[in-house]
């Protein structure tokens, strides 16, 4: 089974908050699984796994009922405040919703990381825990605070958020090859396309940051993801599917099959 492993849908409101949606005008339209649906058949996907774009808990019942219709979404990683007294008692109300499969964060500078009741409640119903750093992430916090549930799914959101416009930087490398000491860390392969934010970019421009993210997790670790509708920034889905095949062609057929859907499948129980 090929697997996306990461897509957004929203219906265009002013007030939705991601600065890539705030900044492109592009992006200021409804995006639904209607949308790419014909995209995700043309490259032989199968389906896909719809991640909230918005920090509110509104967008994890907008995809989890946008999943009941829509056969096509295998998944929802939905979001919750989880510093709310409450959230536990959500994350429970929450089970019946069974496209949910996890839970996203941004772990960011000194705020606080779920506590260990919320993390239990995960780890329980094997919901994974989808991490988005900031610019500047405290590294050896979070990995020491991964090292407390080592039963816990963690999946690392769009390669660590680099900068694709240059090479890779040495605190990003840094980043990666401590965060990977986690066995129990995967990382979703999108982000870059989008970020490189041109229409002349070559695939050459994202080998550098492949064949490290490929040599710190191995293929056993990484989740092919596209990222849409954010990686239309850049170009389409099949650009971005195309090269990273091409990437692929060094490896052994089980190490493609693995990145592009088995891990995925593993991970979010599908």
């Amino acid at each position: 089974m090929f697997i996306d492993a990461e897509v957004h849908f929203w219906k265009y409101a002013k007030s939705l908050q991601h600065p890539l949606i705030q900044g492109n005008k592009s992006l200021q339209q409804q995006y639904l699984p209607d949308n790419i649906e014909q995209s995700l058949n043309r490259n032989k996907i199968d389906g896909c796994i719809a991640v909230a774009a918005e920090p509110a808990e509104v967008e994890t019942r907008f995809l989890a009922e946008l999943a009941k219709t829509h056969p096509i979404i295998r998944g929802v990683v939905g979001w919750l405040d989880f510093s709310d007294p409450k959230a536990a008692e959500k994350i429970r109300e929450f089970k019946q919703y069974s496209p949910i499969r996890g839970y996203r964060i941004e772990p960011l500078g000194n705020a606080s990381l779920p506590a260990p009741e919320i993390m239990e409640i995960l780890t329980e119903n094997q919901y994974t825990m989808d991490l988005s750093l900031d610019a500047h992430p405290d590294i050896s916090r979070l990995s020491e605070w991964m090292k407390l549930y080592p039963e816990q799914p963690f999946i690392l959101e769009s390669c660590g958020n680099p900068n694709p416009k240059l090479a890779p930087s040495p605190e990003w490398k840094t980043t990666i090859l401590e965060l990977s000491k986690n066995k129990r860390l995967s990382c979703k392969v999108s982000g870059l396309f989008e970020r490189s934010h041109s229409k002349t970019w070559k695939p050459a421009d994202f080998y550098p940051y492949l064949e490290f993210l490929f040599d710190a997790f191995g293929a056993g670790r990484l989740l092919y993801a596209s990222d849409w509708p954010f990686l239309q920034l850049s170009g389409i889905y099949v650009q971005w599917k195309s090269l990273l095949e091409k990437f692929m062609e060094k490896f052994p057929k089980e190490n493609s099959d693995l990145f592009f859907g088995d891990n995925a499948v593993s991970l979010y129980r599908l």
